[in-house]
């Protein structure tokens, strides 16, 4: 009985720490870029980019250059954009792809991390595919409704303020 009761704690104790597909596959952040990086070692890590004004916490983007396939999903000519939260911190990560790559991109996240849990409207603009909060790690899929010109971006976040921007607003 003891040892019933003791295994029963120890898988309870556990599974609270113990994370999904995405917290596995982000709960460190990006390629070598973890969450909570601040901007001067971002840009130390990643000199070059660019420095823009944003709506995140920290008021701040960091934009570099990466076309590195993202699960395979190619992305020739494509950026990746560092949220800065409050710290001055990354927390949010935007990845660019080609919108016409949308369906191949949704098409490998569902078969990495299962179905979506939630889709929105951003005021007619662009769909929002979200998943569920993975101990921490929230990620989406953010399409222009129009793809004349389209714009697809895959996010990511450590939850926070910023990760609201992942979120139909």
């Amino acid at each position: 009985m003891r040892r019933a009761i003791f295994v029963i704690a120890l898988a309870l104790l556990w599974a609270p720490s113990h994370g999904g597909p995405v917290a596995a596959q982000f709960n460190s952040g990006y390629e070598g870029i973890t969450w909570g990086t601040s901007l001067d070692s971002l840009v130390g890590v990643l000199p070059g980019g660019e420095h823009h004004f944003s709506t995140s916490p920290g008021q701040r983007v960091y934009i570099v250059r990466n076309d590195e396939p993202l699960f395979g999903v190619p992305r020739q000519g494509m950026s990746v954009a560092y949220y800065m939260g409050k710290g001055n911190v990354v927390d949010y990560i935007g990845i660019t792809v080609p919108y016409e790559r949308r369906d191949q991109l949704l098409g490998v996240l569902l078969s990495l991390f299962g179905p979506y849990t939630r889709t929105a409207v951003n005021q007619g603009m662009a769909a929002i595919y979200s998943w569920p909060i993975d101990n921490g790690i929230t990620m989406a899929v953010k399409a222009s409704a129009n793809p004349t010109n389209g714009i697809l971006e895959f996010g990511v976040a450590r939850w926070s303020g910023a990760a609201k921007s992942l979120k139909a607003e």
